[in-house]
């Protein structure tokens, strides 16, 4: 009775998270730890999201890993591409660009995040919501993206997946990707 006030946990544990960067370069792993513990950049403005308020997370795989939790206004998963990386006058560092769609080809967005900070924030963009953290209590490190760019993008998705991925994690969600993008109707 009492758990209908417990707060849920939307990622895994901070120690974990920080695991995610262990295996980066010293300077990049220590400037990410090193980071501003945030779920909005301090004299970050605009939507959440944006070029000028960019989404902080744990480095490259938290970034994976954020993307693989959001849910858009219907419910589904997002395939994305890291569209490239801007410095822009407003951010200390650099920040990556991803694109992205939900699943059933609605709700195309560019969502830009800064990797130097110890942990994903909390907060979703508007529209969006993060599916809740699974009973092991573990945040899965594959998602329907890649963090590359994707000629011809999200068609041309699944046979970038296994760049990223391990052979059959990347054949499962490729296949699934496929059967997808088969389904729906994918136009800017």
């Amino acid at each position: 009775m009492f758990n209908l006030f417990k707060k849920k946990e939307i990622h895994e544990s901070i120690e974990l998270q920080r695991e995610d960067v262990m295996d980066l370069p010293e300077s990049v792993r220590l400037k990410i730890l090193n980071g501003e513990d945030c779920d909005q950049i301090s004299g970050a403005y605009g939507d959440f999201g944006c070029k000028t308020n960019p989404i902080p997370v744990n480095g490259p795989r938290g970034e994976i890993k954020y993307l693989g939790k959001l849910r858009g206004k219907t419910g589904n998963a997002l395939f994305f591409h890291r569209h490239g990386s801007a410095c822009f006058p407003t951010c200390k560092n650099s920040i990556d660009i991803y694109e992205t769609v939900c699943m059933d080809g609605t709700q195309w967005k560019t969502l830009y995040f800064d990797f130097y900070h110890p942990r994903r924030s909390n907060l979703a963009p508007s529209g969006y919501s993060f599916m809740p953290l699974n009973k092991t209590g573990m945040d899965i490190p594959y998602a329907y993206g890649v963090n590359f760019r994707v000629n011809n993008f999200p068609y041309e998705l699944p046979e970038a997946l296994p760049i990223l991925y391990d052979k059959e994690t990347a054949k499962v969600f490729a296949r699934h990707a496929t059967e997808r993008l088969n389904k729906y109707n994918f136009r800017r």
